[in-house]
């Protein structure tokens, strides 16, 4: 029995989905929810988890940290995360954004490089807003509500209950940026060796399980359902299974563009420096 260690913002569909059809009941899974970004990154550089499922992007800033600074992404777990610009009741769209307050996880990684990269694109500057750090998709959320901020990125299931409390909705990162990835799954390099016959089998059920999803979407709806997300929820779950697990080129390389084009470091980074997928299942 292998023992794996990792952080996740919500469960990972694919993982449900596995654990609920025992695609996985060889790997002793330890998984946490975490409130930020920088939660995740302080537990991986002090060994505290094994892994993260986070924002691919984070791993450009992360590397340019001091710490371990050879994260690397290893599977992709979402063929993309659905994301929305939810904001005040009273906002309409993106240009209603001068003067706000953004509520986000990291000012400088993460999702946060989608929606400056939008804002640049309508010569909406960085000092034309203010970034408030509230943490993760949940904490965003409640401060959202709370009316801490003007508007933030959110997704499923969190999108769904900002509608029902009467947020609106300003933009879309998925019609905006079709290729935008989903999340990946992080390791440090130098860890692998250790880890290699962790991941192995517990990628090969995640494998699995995409496989199974798409040939019976019907079970993989009972799955997440019985895990408590809501029915819009679960649809845009199902949406984002990926054709496969290995790190999408064209959405990595959209991701060094958006980066480029907020003008934050990291963005000379290439998708071999940042992607290994060695310990992907074959066949």
């Amino acid at each position: 029995m292998h023992t794996l260690h990792l952080h996740w913002f919500v469960p990972s569909p694919l993982a449900v989905a596995a654990e609920a059809w025992a695609l996985t009941s060889s790997i002793e899974l330890h998984a946490q929810r975490n409130p930020s970004s920088e939660a995740q990154f302080e537990a991986l550089a002090s060994g505290q988890v094994d892994a993260v499922v986070t924002a691919i992007d984070n791993v450009m800033d992360w590397n340019l940290r001091a710490g371990p600074q050879d994260l690397r992404v290893i599977a992709q777990l979402e063929r993309t995360t659905p994301l929305t610009l939810v904001g005040r009741r009273d906002l309409a769209a993106l240009e209603d954004l001068r003067g706000a307050t953004l509520l986000v996880d990291a000012p400088r990684n993460g999702f946060v490089v989608a929606l400056r990269a939008m804002l640049a694109e309508r010569d909406i500057t960085s000092d034309a807003y203010a970034l408030e750090m509230v943490g993760g998709v949940k904490e965003r959320f409640d401060a959202l509500v709370a009316g801490r901020g003007d508007a933030t990125l959110l997704g499923p299931p969190f999108d769904v209950m900002a509608f029902e409390a009467g947020l609106s909705r300003l933009a879309s990162v998925q019609a905006l940026y079709p290729e935008f990835p989903g999340q990946g799954l992080v390791v440090s390099a130098r860890q692998l060796h250790r880890l290699r016959p962790a991941l192995s089998s517990w990628l090969a059920g995640l494998d699995r399980a995409r496989q199974h999803m798409g040939a019976d979407p019907d079970a993989a709806r009972q799955a997440l359902a019985r895990e408590g997300f809501p029915a819009p929820a679960v649809e845009a779950m199902l949406s984002t299974t990926p054709v496969s697990l290995c790190p999408d080129r064209v959405g990595v390389e959209l991701l060094i563009t958006q980066r480029r084009k907020a003008g934050l470091p990291g963005a000379d980074t290439t998708y071999e420096q940042l992607v290994e997928t060695s310990v992907l299942p074959r066949g």
